[in-house]
């Protein structure tokens, strides 16, 4: 019985097909967007610069699991025209150290918005690298929303932090129905 190629060569030529449609789809995927919906954000807030409850040769004596604690006014806006509606609480856990000399650190990070003399809340939190020779993000960072109190009861979304040069931190927030 003679050996017939043909089967073989369909199967190989629908895996290349396959194979093409998949590059091609990863390859034409749309660039991100600083909004989840293509809409202005819910909210944006700010955090004043933040106090830091561990000095650095406290977090480098804590090692690869240290947790840093901190916490700001949170404000309508950045500077001395900003009102105080209430305080950001965070802690940040460094999960692990990549990069050539273990120069970056992976921060879990967990914050609180806390309005003043009110149930409300918002609970977020995610991951983000950060130079192992800085306390402070200079990157903008994605993180999720992960619930709330008062009118934020079983919030979802996403939350932008972008680092301004004052310090301070500038929060874009996309509530989700």
């Amino acid at each position: 019985m003679p050996f017939d190629p043909t089967g073989l060569l369909r199967l190989v030529a629908a895996a290349i097909a396959l194979g093409a449609v998949f590059l091609a789809s990863g390859c034409c995927a749309p660039e991100r967007t600083y909004t989840i919906d293509q809409t202005a954000p819910t909210m944006v807030l700010y955090n004043a610069p933040p106090t830091i409850l561990q000095s650095n040769e406290e977090r480098r004596n804590a090692g690869g699991n240290a947790i840093v604690g901190w916490f700001a006014d949170l404000e309508t806006l950045d500077g001395p025209g900003g009102r105080t509606i209430g305080v950001c609480n965070g802690t940040m856990q460094i999960t692990r150290r990549s990069g050539p000399d273990g120069d970056v650190e992976h921060r879990m990070t967990m914050i609180e918005l806390d309005w003043n003399d009110s149930p409300d809340s918002l609970v977020i939190g995610g991951s983000h690298p950060y130079s192992s020779k800085q306390i402070e993000s200079r990157t903008p960072i994605y993180r999720a929303i992960l619930g709330g109190t008062g009118r934020f009861t079983g919030a979802m979304g996403e939350v932008l932090s972008i680092p301004l040069p004052s310090g301070a931190y500038r929060h874009k927030i996309w509530l989700v129905d």
